[in-house]
């Protein structure tokens, strides 16, 4: 069975055996089964405890070798000295896919790195692959379907995230992931390549993102990562920078580290956008969602206040872009809108022209996004307003997606979530909370636009 082949048992399984489920239901019951038939899965689901004859309306069984077919996927949160003889049980009864959620293997003490090094001897003389342990496992929006124990918000965005905790799978406010998500946990078998690999053809994923405290497998790595970089993004927060913090990771997942320098070098040459905190995550995450690449450095600024064009070209510049030179004959296709003794350039001002040579707001933004969009010394645009005024504008994105061409925006004021979340809800722009942050996701778009061009950083 080839490792895409038993990645779709862990993501797509059709029947799935619960080992271990609790007969506890409710808030804080961590009951595997209640998240799953509560994120609407459809497959067939066989809840194993020999201490229950029903959970939840469905019958359970005393083993998983009394369930009447061979389920593509177990998943085992039994307590940890009874782990190794179920993974055998599975394997004997034919399933090849196997995530174990239960803590305290090599993310604890020697004990546990000898049951860990046993459960995956077993899972491979029976043909079976292991996910974890210590996982919440996999979720996949697109059928429906989460092995966590704890509740978790499925969203279908083509997002697919490989990481080593809950947290992400859990979810962090505003950041839609899931998706699909593997969280490999301790990866004792399964582990980031064949994630990737897993993700590499996938047409429901548009980026990959990644959280990683380490790898066993360095060139497996970079060689899944490179081929995937080549068809679609992606994004990598690597953590256990610092020597406590790798230290601590020894107890969190067990993983391998090694110098941060080598990763950074690693993910460069991959292709791989590395990211040093979870706003980066989020910011360059929406920006490869919603908008185009960047193909050149070239930033066409609009903006509602002057104060906020120069704020604009300081964060260009510390990311390594520049002001666009607008040709004449685009800055012809601007200069009526502005008052006699204002001449719009880049960045454009917009505030004359909508209050003292009245033009509406609409056709100010239409007319300068147009022009700036068809310049070709311009690669792509920030706009820097308040965010009422762009609702008075609502196709504006719509109609830069012609051109092909990024449009970021700062939008400020109080009150601002709701009509930030209108504005992005049709999926053509991402909004910052400053203009740094755009500057930044701006110029990553153009970096990984390098990269595929084969130039390198």
């Amino acid at each position: 069975m080839s490792t895409v082949d038993h990645m779709k048992l862990f993501m797509e399984p059709a029947s799935v055996a619960l080992i271990g489920v609790p007969r506890r239901t409710g808030m804080a019951a961590w009951n595997i089964m209640e998240n799953l038939l509560n994120s609407g899965y459809t497959g067939r689901v066989y809840p194993v405890n020999p201490n229950a004859d029903e959970i939840l309306g469905r019958k359970c069984y005393p083993s998983v070798k009394d369930i009447p077919e061979t389920a593509d996927l177990a998943v085992i949160s039994t307590p940890r000295s009874q782990v190794a003889r179920t993974v055998k049980e599975c394997a004997e009864k034919g399933i090849r896919a196997i995530t174990v959620v239960t803590q305290g293997f090599a993310d604890a003490d020697e004990e546990g790195k000898r049951l860990q090094a046993e459960i995956v001897r077993i899972a491979r003389q029976g043909g079976a692959r292991i996910m974890g342990p210590n996982t919440f496992g996999t979720s996949n929006a697109f059928c429906r379907f989460t092995s966590a124990f704890a509740p978790v918000d499925l969203q279908p965005v083509p997002i697919g995230l490989i990481c080593q905790t809950g947290l992400f799978m859990a979810g962090i406010p505003r950041f839609p992931m899931l998706g699909k998500g593997i969280d490999l946990g301790n990866a004792c078998d399964i582990d980031f390549a064949d994630a990737l690999e897993y993700f590499e053809h996938d047409p429901e994923v548009k980026v990959v993102l990644l959280h990683m405290e380490g790898t066993r497998d360095g060139a497996r790595f970079m060689e899944a990562a490179a081929r995937v970089s080549q068809r679609k993004p992606i994004v990598a927060l690597k953590t256990g920078r610092g020597e406590q913090s790798a230290q601590a990771m020894q107890s969190h997942t067990g993983t391998l580290t090694g110098a941060d320098q080598v990763y950074h070098a690693a993910f460069r040459q991959c292709g791989v956008i590395r990211v040093s905190d979870i706003d980066e995550f989020h910011d360059f995450t929406r920006a490869f969602l919603r908008v185009p690449l960047m193909r050149g450095s070239g930033v066409g600024i609009i903006t509602i206040a002057g104060a906020g064009g120069i704020m604009a070209i300081d964060a260009c510049e510390k990311y390594g872009l520049r002001l666009g030179r607008p040709s004449p004959e685009t800055l012809e296709k601007i200069a009526f809108l502005s008052p006699p003794w204002q001449a719009l350039e880049n960045p454009a001002d917009i505030w004359p022209a909508i209050m003292i040579a009245r033009h509406r707001i609409d056709e100010v933004l239409y007319t300068i996004a147009d022009a700036f969009l068809a310049d070709p010394d311009i690669h792509g645009i920030i706009i820097v307003s308040h965010a009422g005024l762009l609702l008075g504008a609502p196709d504006i994105f719509q109609r830069a997606r012609r051109f092909d061409k990024p449009v970021l925006c700062w939008l400020y004021g109080s009150g601002m979530e709701q009509l930030i979340d209108d504005i992005e809800a049709k999926g053509e722009t991402a909004v910052y909370p400053n203009v740094e942050r755009a500057a930044r996701a701006l110029s990553r778009l153009k970096e990984y636009h390098g990269y595929l061009r084969g130039e390198r950083r």
